[in-house]
């Protein structure tokens, strides 16, 4: 069997991606104060507010977006989706095959609100990157 290119294996994003982990999230996230500031101002503004009638749009801080597109970065395999299994009181966390037409696997816990819901994904998600790069939240 043929040994796989650098093209194939997608070495340019792997590594690219590892190296902007490194270098600008890592030490976000590893630094317990400047986490838990990222995580309360998650909380207060998960998805962002839009402007309207006259008033400005509440962004995320510039850390706090350099994480949330990281996140957004992960390949579809395993990454975390909000479920809504009945609007407004039922909210659940799914993790998506990666397989087109394969059904997600939705988690048991239930969210009261698209918000919390957003945001305990949020926090997975920082656990589960620390740990891939050996770091215990």
């Amino acid at each position: 069997m043929a040994k796989k290119t650098g093209v194939q294996e997608n070495r340019g994003y792997t590594q690219t991606d590892d190296f902007i982990t490194r270098t600008h999230i890592l030490p976000l996230l590893t630094d317990k104060v400047k986490r838990q500031e990222l995580i309360n101002e998650h909380l207060h503004n998960p998805i962002g507010i839009p402007g309207k009638k006259g008033k400005s749009a509440v962004q995320h801080s510039e850390d706090l977006a350099r994480v949330i597109d990281k996140f957004r970065r992960h390949p579809m395999e395993g990454k975390y989706v909000r479920v809504c299994r009945v609007p407004h009181t039922d909210y659940r966390i799914g993790i998506v095959s990666g397989i087109r037409g394969k059904p997600v696997k939705i988690l048991s816990k239930s969210y009261p609100s698209e918000d919390s819901c957003e945001h305990a994904i949020f926090k997975k998600r920082i656990t589960d990157l620390l740990k891939e790069y050996g770091y215990n939240s």
